[in-house]
């Protein structure tokens, strides 16, 4: 399952992204908003975060202006790896070096046809599991784990 949010700027192009994923085949539940009146993302961010980190074969996709605010929000929730991204090669990277399941998108800096092959490179990619990003990503959870402390 792919989830997905957006604020009440990126709300168009995820409206778009998700018909563009259903012709693909990718079972999508889209988590709000319901329409482009104002919002305050981190309500969203945190909805997608919470559905994928309660089971990690899920995904998540997040769409605002800058991307930042949503990324910095999802990352919040234990488990979630999220990325900022706008280019295929950040895309393919988040995901075979960082195990990313949460994606999120910039749509004041990125065309729809780009969305879609960002979205498409990211998904179509699996972490490497080589010995450097293993070690890294369990340096993360490490931290993750520890907390603040």
């Amino acid at each position: 399952m792919i989830f997905l949010g957006s604020d009440h700027i990126g709300f168009a192009c995820k409206q778009e992204t998700a018909q563009f994923l259903l012709n693909k085949g990718y079972r999508v539940e889209d988590l709000g908003p319901e329409n482009s009146s104002y919002v305050d993302f981190p309500e969203y961010a945190l909805k997608v975060a919470r559905k994928v980190a309660g089971d990690l074969n899920h995904r998540g996709i997040l769409f605002s202006g800058t991307g930042q605010g949503m990324c910095i929000a999802a990352n919040k929730i234990k488990h979630i790896y999220a990325a900022l991204v706008y280019n295929e090669k950040l895309a393919e990277k988040a995901r075979t070096e960082n195990a990313t399941n949460v994606l999120c998108i910039p749509t004041e800096f990125l065309s729809p046809d780009s969305t879609k092959q960002v979205v498409s490179a990211w998904l179509s990619a699996s972490f490497s599991g080589a010995e450097h990003s293993v070690r890294h990503l369990q340096l993360i959870k490490d931290i993750e784990d520890r907390g603040t402390t």
